[in-house]
C-alpha cells in the first residue's frame, strides 16, 4: 500500500523496524483465502462452458462433485457449495447447474482444496483435480485424466483408458508410481508417509509423470507411460506398451509388445536407455 511521505513522521531505529513488521503482517493478513490454492483461469465456485464444461470449487469447502449428462445437459451438482453459473450455464438449484453439451464435449473440475469427492458420471473425457487434500477421484466409462495433487488421494479409472497424472501442480520431488492397484504406494512425500501415500486403482491404465526423476511401472495390461521430465526410469511390465521418457533415464519394456520412445528435443541430455523394447525411437528434433 503506498502512502506519502508527507502525511507521517520518519521513524528511525526499533520504532521504524516495529511499524515494518506490523505493515507487514497486517498486508499479508489482508490477502484474500480464495488466493492461495487457484492457478491458471481459477475461477472458485464458478461453473462456465461453451460445450465443455468447467467448474473450480469453492475455497475453504469439502466438496462431493458430481458430473452427469441428460438430456443434452452437462449437470453439475455439490451439495456442500453454493455454485455460481458462469458463462453458458443455469442454476436449477444454489448445489446444481446445467450446462449445454458441445460437439466436442469435456469436462475440468478443480476442487483446490480439503478433502474431497469427484465423480465424472458420464462417457465424456474429462480433467478431474484433487489438489491439496486427501481426494477420491471417479472416472466415468470416457478417456479421464485424474491429477491428485498433494495428499493421499484415490485415483480410480472407471472404464475407457484413464491416466493417473502427475505432471499438474507442481511437485517437491519426483514419484514412485505403479499400475498394480496396491494400496497407498503410489506418489512422492507430498502425499505422506511411505505406506500412506496416494493409491491407483487397477482400473487406472496409463501414467504421466513430474518434471523430476520419477520411478514409472506397468502392468500386465497395455499401458501408455510418459515420464515428462527429469532423469525417469520407466517399466512396462506385461502388455503392448507405449513407454517414454526425456533422456538420462532407461525404459524396460518388459514382455509382450513394446514401442519405446527417447525425447530429447529440449537438449542437454544423452538419450534414455532401452531394454525389452520391440520398437525404438530417439527423437532429436
Amino acid at each position: 500500500m503506498s502512502r506519502s511521505l508527507g502525511k507521517y513522521r520518519v521513524l528511525g531505529g526499533a520504532a521504524a523496524l516495529a511499524l515494518l513488521s506490523a505493515g507487514l503482517s497486517a498486508g499479508l493478513m489482508a490477502q484474500p483465502a480464495a488466493a492461495k490454492p487457484c492457478y491458471g483461469d481459477c475461477q472458485p465456485g464458478v461453473v462456465r462452458g461453451f460445450g465443455d464444461l468447467r467448474y473450480d470449487a469453492p475455497v475453504g469447502v469439502t466438496d462431493q462433485i458430481t458430473v452427469t449428462a441428460a438430456n443434452g445437459f452437462y449437470v453439475l451438482t455439490d451439495p456442500a457449495a453454493a455454485i455460481i453459473a458462469g458463462t453458458g450455464c443455469t442454476l436449477v438449484t444454489p448445489h446444481e447447474a446445467r450446462c449445454p453439451i458441445g460437439p466436442s464435449p469435456s469436462i475440468r473440475v478443480r476442487a483446490l482444496d480439503g478433502d474431497d469427492v469427484v465423480t465424472n458420471a458420464t462417457s465424456f473425457p474429462a480433467e478431474l483435480n484433487g489438489d491439496p487434500g486427501n481426494d477420491r477421484l471417479i472416472g466415468g466409462s470416457g478417456p479421464d485424466v485424474l491429477i491428485g495433487g498433494a495428499g493421499a488421494d484415490v485415483l480410480q479409472g472407471g472404464a475407457g483408458s484413464d491416466t493417473a497424472g502427475y505432471s499438474g501442480p507442481p511437485t517437491s520431488t519426483g514419484v514412485r508410481a505403479d499400475l498394480d492397484g496396491a494400496t497407498g504406494d503410489d506418489g512422492s512425500a507430498d502425499d505422506g508417509p511411505a505406506g500412506a501415500r496416494d493409491t491407483i486403482a487397477a482400473d487406472v491404465e496409463n501414467l504421466e509423470g513430474t518434471n523430476h526423476d520419477d520411478v514409472l511401472i506397468g502392468n500386465a495390461g497395455p499401458n501408455v507411460i510418459d515420464g515428462d521430465g527429469g532423469a525417469d526410469r520407466v517399466q512396462g511390465l506385461g502388455g503392448d506398451d507405449q513407454l517414454t521418457a526425456h533422456g538420462n533415464g532407461a525404459i524396460d519394456g518388459g514382455a509382450d509388445s513394446d514401442h519405446c520412445v527417447s525425447d530429447i528435443r529440449l537438449g542437454g541430455v544423452a538419450a534414455d536407455t532401452f531394454a525389452g523394447c520391440e520398437f525404438t525411437k530417439v527423437i532429436t528434433f
